[in-house]
């Protein structure tokens, strides 16, 4: 009996396929083992307002244009986009970068773009778009002392609340200090969310930092004590923290400001973005009592380590409250 010399094609193939992968490796099986060495991208939380109507709001997030920007979530507000209640547009993944931080700064890192999520409302201000007189030394805080700021939609800003609760859950290494406005992070040229944003009511429900009332009445009554009697060259007392002091204060609790000692324009839009987010009925850009006081009631809750360290640099700077 003669062999079958006919083979099917499909064997054929079958053997010249294992023939050409002779010299190849098989692909090793991946075993998940997670590294207790690692963490996530996300640092940082912004809030922005577009100041735009959601139409031109969502299109300059979402479309090319010459200066491209964008965000990890657009809050409509009602009656906006074909519905009746506000609504969360996820423009950006949150595993992705959007640009929306600019040439950012807070507690050390820039830019932002790469560490945060971005969540833009739908808000417009109604603001002069020039600073009075303009040219060098103004800032646009010259432009938000022209603004008629509308209180924010309570629904819009339920949206808000709810949205950014889901984002720290998944990035737990948000802190409390950095939930921050576009502002905080870019004083020299941005203003948002504003100062009728309410970033109180968002602390209370567990987003961002406020200060304790009884704390900043503590600092207060420091402050005012020191200032009520002239200098004693016999007591030992510290004086009333001088300007570079405060400078490295904000400095300490993340804002971009160099402690020089000087009143410069720098210094006046740093203090003018903490005034709108923490006193917003008080954005005079000086660093008077009740601001220093609400500066180091901050420090002392949120970055107590930060606190000491400015109290053993500056003995100006009084003793915290417990």
């Amino acid at each position: 009996m003669h062999a079958n010399r006919h083979v099917n094609p499909t064997t054929w193939l079958a053997m010249l396929a294992a023939l050409a992968c002779a010299g190849c490796a098989s692909t090793p099986a991946i075993i998940d083992h997670p590294s207790a060495n690692q963490d996530g991208r996300v640092r940082f939380l912004v809030l922005h307002f577009t100041d735009e109507n959601f139409e031109r709001s969502l299109d300059l997030l979402s479309n090319k244009h010459d200066n491209p920007v964008s965000a990890h979530y657009l809050v409509s507000r009602a009656g906006e986009n074909g519905r009746v209640a506000p609504s969360v547009l996820r423009l950006v993944d949150e595993s992705q970068r959007a640009w929306h931080a600019g040439a950012s700064r807070w507690q050390g890192h820039e830019p932002l773009n790469g560490e945060s999520i971005g969540i833009e409302i739908v808000y417009e201000s109604h603001c002069g778009r020039e600073p009075p007189g303009g040219g060098p030394g103004t800032s646009p805080w010259d432009v938000d002392a022209t603004c008629a700021y509308p209180p924010y939609p309570a629904d819009q800003i339920d949206s808000v609340i709810a949205l950014a609760q889901g984002i720290l859950k998944r990035h737990p290494q948000i802190e409390p200090t950095r939930v921050v406005g576009h502002s905080d992070i870019q004083p020299e040229n941005k203003t948002d969310p504003g100062p009728r944003f309410p970033w109180r009511q968002l602390a209370a429900a567990g987003i961002g930092a406020w200060y304790d009332d009884g704390d900043v009445a503590w600092y207060s009554g420091q402050l005012g004590a020191r200032t009520a009697v002239a200098p004693d060259p016999l007591n030992d007392a510290p004086a009333v923290p001088s300007l570079k002091t405060v400078q490295q204060a904000l400095a300490a609790y993340g804002y971009g400001v160099e402690a020089t000692g000087n009143a410069d324009l720098r210094t006046r839009e740093v203090v003018s973005a903490f005034q709108s987010h923490f006193l917003p009925q008080q954005r005079s850009g000086e660093a008077d009592a009740q601001t220093v006081a609400t500066l180091f009631a901050l420090l002392w809750k949120y970055r107590p380590d930060e606190f000491r360290a400015l109290r053993a640099r500056n003995p100006q700077v009084p003793s915290p409250p417990r």
